[in-house]
């Protein structure tokens, strides 16, 4: 790993925060809540003195195009990490201790949506800079940082598939500035749609605002404890559909947006997938409420359509929370947990496409027994899949589950609740935030975990194993 590399990155990273700063000092002075300022311009100083600190590292850097991919993959676990820790600080002028401003910061940037705060009585300016840390983080910090850099060939793509390391990746365009643009334009156009629908039916600008931050970036964080269920059924419905869309793979947006492709849409293997498995799901839990809880037919549709949908894309919005819900819709929401929702969506989790591909691979190999001779590739949507690919996503697999099963054992020691244990790393790992309440008495270790957690699956684990190799950290190289 080569520092000058880091430090050529950091000194962008600590300009894009410095300007970022501007927007919750705005709000603060709108509403008139001046001393809200001061933890914003405190984060700037840090920031600029920082700067200051580095200014001569890395200046003999004048491109990235001789990376090498271990530096890329470090670059982004390392950059990401950094950026947490600055964006966290202004939330310890709000009354958090270190741990929870760093829980909620990472809750924010990995948009996990799983929250510290007991309550929501905070300045409006503390309140949009949550929303705030999950709108930049829905699509990958990395991502602005390449749209900013002045080269784009060996260096940019590489950082560009170091942050998103899943299958199925395809660029939008040649060039990475223009992907780039590409992803955030259609993510500010649904922001601002979205924005404009949810004050339309009943929502204040603010809320509208931070709402569609939270949603377009499948994150969950609210600015109010009892804003969701206090929703219309017509509010609830448009923020199921650009749920739904929010999980969807940005290349296929993309193209059905300006090419008017919809059948690309509608022919892509993954997508018809996560739209069959969403509905099995909406069905199975609206039958169950409908039979053994005290529900109407419509909202139990609407009520199951918006937790199924809030689970598979890691939203964590909740009309009610998980226990409320009898046993039967339960087990069919913790299996939502363990889906996923598209690759190049601003989702968490494992992912539609992996299991795709696991199980075309079980099922290749299963033929194989019983034709050894036969020469039989893995496909998706009509393409041969490399057999590194397929490598990656069993890695992949395997180092989820057993991060997952040993934080799940350690937090259940540590919180003597195996429910809770599991629950929450789960929903950490995948980036849900449809946890368990009562975050804020967990014991400061298990937040520790959790916050490893959230950093790893937002990275999608590969990127931090990087740094279990002995080579990472040979600083010659």
């Amino acid at each position: 790993m080569r520092f000058d590399y880091f430090a050529f990155i950091l000194k962008k990273i600590l300009k894009l925060f410095i300007l970022i700063l501007i927007l919750p000092t705005a709000v603060a002075i709108y509403y008139k809540e001046y001393s809200s300022i001061l933890p914003f311009l405190y984060a700037g100083l840090i920031s600029v003195f920082t700067l200051l600190l580095i200014k001569n590292a890395g200046k003999n850097i004048q491109n990235l195009n001789d990376i090498r991919k271990v530096n890329c993959f470090g670059i982004v676990v390392i950059s990401w990490i950094t950026f947490t820790c600055i964006l966290s600080v202004p939330f310890l002028f709000f009354g958090l201790s270190p741990i929870d401003a760093l829980f909620e910061g990472t809750s924010g940037i990995t948009t996990t949506g799983a929250t510290i705060l007991a309550h929501y009585n905070y300045p409006h300016a503390m309140l949009f800079w949550r929303a705030l840390s999950q709108g930049i983080g829905g699509l990958g910090i990395l991502v602005i940082f390449i749209a900013v850099l002045p080269q784009f060939a060996v260096a940019g793509r590489q950082m560009f598939f170091a942050e998103t390391p899943g299958p199925g990746e395809e660029m939008l365009t040649p060039r990475i500035r223009s992907t780039a643009s590409a992803m955030y334009k259609i993510y500010l156009f649904l922001t601002i749609l979205l924005t404009v629908l949810l004050k339309i039916t009943g929502m204040t600008w603010f809320e509208s605002v931070c709402t569609s931050m939270s949603t377009l970036s499948c994150g969950g964080f609210v600015v109010d404890g009892n804003l969701i269920t206090r929703c219309s059924s017509l509010t609830l419905w448009i923020i199921t559909l650009f749920m739904i869309i929010s999980g969807t793979n940005f290349n296929l947006l993309w193209k059905c947006f300006t090419k008017r492709n919809y059948k690309t849409l509608a022919n892509n293997e993954e997508f018809k997938v996560y739209i069959y498995i969403f509905l099995l799901l909406t069905i199975a839990v609206s039958i169950s409420g409908y039979l053994n809880m005290n529900y109407t037919i419509p909202d139990v549709i609407r009520d199951s359509a918006f937790s199924v949908i809030s689970v598979m894309t890691s939203n964590g919005f909740a009309i009610d929370s998980y226990t409320s819900w009898n046993l039967g819709a339960q087990v069919f929401l913790f299996m939502a947990m363990f889906t996923g929702a598209s690759a190049s969506s601003t989702s968490g989790g494992i992912k539609i496409i992996r299991w795709v591909l696991v199980f075309k691979f079980l099922k290749t190999e299963i033929t194989r027994i019983f034709h050894p001779n036969a020469v039989i590739n893995v496909k998706s949507n009509n393409q041969i899949v490399p057999k590194d690919v397929i490598g990656q996503v069993l890695i992949f697999m395997f180092f989820y589950f057993l991060i997952f099963i040993f934080s799940a054992i350690i937090i259940t020691l540590i919180e003597h609740n195996s429910e809770l244990g599991t629950l929450s790393a789960l929903n950490a790992l995948g980036n849900i935030g449809f946890a368990p309440d009562g975050i804020s008495s967990f014991n400061p270790v298990t937040k520790l975990i959790l916050i490893f957690d959230m950093l790893i699956g937002r990275l999608e684990i590969i990127p931090f194993l990087v740094l279990l190799q002995p080579e990472f950290w040979d600083f010659r190289k």
